[in-house]
């Protein structure tokens, strides 16, 4: 999909009144459509079991045949989570609703007392022998774990006795992101909850970033400035981000096959801006080895993570790639090179700051410069299947929680860039198959 001008269309009405019957239907219909492909595919099945795999076993929708199976998941997806709510009611759900925090704190103590390194990956160990190793009474830790369970987190495969679900399984590795995200999340992002309503309350119209649901929670540090005054919490964010990056809508195939990278002559440069670890630029790198990549951070920790994620893993790419410290809201330092790719950072920054980046940019450009920018565009409410629309107005109120920023739609996007330069001209808007991320691209006009 491309648009080059346009107002977005008006969503459809919520569905209010589905019937139990039709989103059961529904959900054994695309239920077995995933399981055939499964099965005769010779899949990995999906399990709660420690040996389960990581991920639904569905490869990149690069076929019309994964399109409608990636389609049928969402449907599963949805009819399942409009099942629940509908079954419980407004009353029972509601009380539930609010006792979300009982899911994020649990995560918490998990990750905070390492318990999921203390769990046999093969076996169980008892309640005691664990509150000997974490210093907890085997009371409050069954209370906790217990309650974790409810989430498929561990199990007790015998009375008294604890074991690894796929998801604990996962955060027993220290580096992998899954470990990262829970950390982040817990020790950091949730205290934002708690500070909202008072920060909306001080600053309704603030795009400062010391008056946010963020800064209140940390002594009146703004994201940014946490980050820079805590290296290991912004290596932990570097590294969280290339989870959330992989999640379906998120990931960073769609860039890689829907935009033309072929079009630029080989030895061409890349300059990957808030590109954290470069895990994007590698995925790129890997489908386009001629190119050469400058990846930009203002994170010395998440830089080191790639650099060394490069030298270990992808040895025939370290000629490939160059890490350099940069703040993006300094004048861009790399001139003339044929590409700034600027992926899923905007939306993290207030309107006058995205003014300020583009703006930092434009000087380093000459003529024919790409200026690509991978974000969200925001739709119409109703649009997207609600598990879609759920993930990406959460990540909008984030955006709000910790930045003082928004998700955008196409106008506020064009108006931004004309902001930052009359010069920068958008010449096209796309939507890859498969992606919540849109990709624009900018060239300067002809004076």
């Amino acid at each position: 999909m491309v648009h080059t001008a346009g107002i977005s269309p008006t969503g459809p009405a919520p569905v209010l009144r589905p019937k139990l019957s039709e989103l059961a239907a529904q959900l054994a219909e695309n239920a077995k459509l995933l399981e055939d492909y499964i099965e005769t595919q010779g899949l990995p099945y999906p399990s709660f079991a420690a040996d389960g795999p990581a991920k639904f076993p569905l490869p990149p929708a690069t076929t019309p045949e994964l399109e409608r199976l990636h389609t049928a998941r969402l449907e599963v997806l949805t009819a399942s989570k409009a099942m629940y709510d509908l079954t419980a009611g407004p009353s029972e759900m509601s009380q539930w609703l609010v006792w979300g925090f009982n899911d994020t704190s649990t995560l918490h103590v998990i990750h905070h007392f390492k318990i999921a390194q203390l769990v046999p990956e093969d076996g169980d160990i008892s309640f005691a022998d664990l509150s000997k190793k974490v210093n907890i009474s085997s009371l409050k830790l069954r209370q906790v774990l217990r309650y974790a369970m409810t989430n498929r987190v561990f199990c007790e495969p015998r009375q008294g006795y604890i074991a690894h679900t796929a998801v604990s399984l996962l955060l027993r590795d220290e580096k992998s992101p899954e470990w990262a995200w829970i950390g982040y999340n817990t020790q950091e992002l949730c205290h934002t909850a708690n500070t909202l309503t008072k920060c909306l309350e001080m600053y309704p119209n603030s795009e400062e970033l010391r008056e946010t649901p963020w800064s209140m929670a940390f002594g009146g540090q703004g994201f940014f400035e946490y980050m820079d005054n805590n290296p290991e919490s912004a290596k932990r964010f570097g590294i969280s981000m290339s989870l959330w990056s992989s999640g379906d809508g998120l990931k960073v195939t769609p860039l890689v096959t829907d935009y033309d990278w072929g079009k630029f002559p080989d030895g061409a440069t890349i300059v990957d801006i808030g590109g954290a670890t470069g895990f994007v630029s590698l995925e790129i790198a890997q489908s386009y080895p001629a190119l050469n990549f400058v990846v930009q951070d203002i994170a010395p920790l998440s830089l080191e993570e790639g650099e060394k994620n490069i030298a270990q893993n992808y040895p025939e790419l370290v000629e490939k790639f160059q890490f350099r410290h940069h703040d993006f809201l300094t004048e861009q330092p790399v001139k003339g090179a044929d590409a700034y790719l600027v992926r899923f950072v905007l939306h993290d920054w207030p309107d006058k700051y995205v003014v300020q980046i583009l703006k930092s940019i434009v000087p380093a450009m000459r003529k024919g410069t790409k200026l690509i920018v991978s974000d969200f565009i925001l739709p119409p409410a109703n649009i997207l299947s609600p598990w879609e629309e759920r993930r990406i107005r959460a990540l909008d109120l984030v955006m709000l929680k910790a930045y003082n920023s928004n998700e955008r739609e196409e106008g506020d996007w064009r108006r931004l860039f004309a902001e930052a330069d009359p010069r920068l001209r958008l010449d096209s808007i796309k939507m890859p198959t498969g992606s919540l991320l849109w990709i624009m691209e900018a060239t300067l006009a002809d004076e």
